[in-house]
């Protein structure tokens, strides 16, 4: 009976990730145009829907000084994504923008489940960072772009921007 319980412990561990897993940080706009807001938006690329509730979002910028500034933005409960659905978590106005920001999405026990490489944007305009195409995951810089913002929406490159 021993061996019985922590492996199916394990066993519910790997699936607890696996769910949590089809979530990722799926477009960022640190920079926007105007008195904007800094937002995130998370992408379910799974078949299942992901209970977000009570996960977080934090954008960690690291200062010209030493240091780091990092804005969390918590995920209200009860709130969840459908397969192939968007979440766009919206940080604080006064929040810092720009430059050499990471993006960590967390679960409700902080676990880790997406981080972003360091991201800059000094444009203030309307283009973000995002995953090309929705969701792809491959661990690189390549699966970013900088491109036109449709938060909450299918990332697209639209010919002539």
């Amino acid at each position: 009976m021993r061996l019985i319980l922590p492996s199916f412990l394990a066993s519910f561990a790997v699936l607890a990730a696996i769910g949590s897993g089809s979530v990722v940080v799926n477009e960022v706009e640190l920079n926007p145009a105007g008195e904007g807001i800094l937002w995130v938006e998370l992408y379910n690329s799974g078949e299942e829907p992901v209970d977000l509730g009570q996960w977080s979002v934090a954008i960690e910028v690291t200062l010209v000084a030493p240091g780091i500034w990092t804005g969390v933005i918590p995920i209200p409960k009860g709130t969840s994504i459908p397969p192939g659905g968007y979440y766009v978590a919206e940080g604080d106005r006064r929040w810092i923008h720009g430059n050499n920001a990471t993006v960590v999405l967390r679960t409700d026990s902080w676990a880790e489940v997406d981080r972003t490489h360091p991201l800059n944007d000094e444009e203030g305009n309307d283009f973000s960072w995002s995953r090309y195409p929705n969701g792809v995951d491959t661990g690189t810089r390549s699966d970013w772009a900088f491109i036109k913002a449709t938060p909450g929406a299918e990332n697209v490159l639209r010919a002539g921007l």
